[in-house]
C-alpha cells in the first residue's frame, strides 16, 4: 500500500545574506527585494500588488526601485510588444547585474574617436 504524505508548513523565503546586508540600499528597498526573491518563480508578480502590500505610495516605489536599479538587482527593458505596442518588462535578480549603458537622449550614437583603452591622462 503506497500512500502519500502530505505536508503542511507556513509559507518561507531563503534570501542570500549579502542582500539583507546590502547597506547600498535603504531598509525599505531591501525588504522589497527580499521579498520580491521569495516568491515562486511562476508568481506573477506587479507593481501595483507589492505597493498594497507593503502599503507604500508611488513615489516610495519608485525611489526604492532606483536604489535597485542603480545596483544591479532591478532592470527594466523596454520591448515591442502585441501590435507593435512598447512595454516594459521588469527583472529583478539576487545577483547585481552592473545597468546597461544609457541611450543618448536622441537615440543616435555619440560621436568620439576609437579608443585602444590605454588612459588618457597619467602615466
Amino acid at each position: 500500500m503506497n500512500q502519500a504524505i502530505k505536508v503542511r508548513r507556513r509559507a518561507f523565503s531563503v534570501v542570500p545574506d549579502d542582500i539583507l546586508a546590502d547597506e547600498r540600499l535603504s531598509w525599505r528597498a531591501r525588504v522589497l527585494l527580499a521579498w520580491m526573491l521569495g516568491r515562486s518563480p511562476d508568481f506573477d508578480l506587479r507593481i501595483w500588488y507589492i505597493r498594497k502590500v507593503f502599503r507604500i505610495s508611488q513615489q516610495q516605489w519608485v525611489k526604492a526601485r532606483k536604489e535597485m536599479q542603480a545596483v544591479g538587482y532591478f532592470q527594466q527593458e523596454r520591448i515591442q510588444g502585441e501590435k507593435g505596442r512598447l512595454q516594459w518588462v521588469h527583472f529583478v535578480t539576487d545577483t547585481p547585474e552592473p545597468p546597461s549603458p544609457q541611450k543618448p537622449p536622441n537615440g543616435k550614437p555619440c560621436a568620439g574617436e576609437q579608443s585602444d583603452g590605454s588612459p588618457i591622462h597619467g602615466e
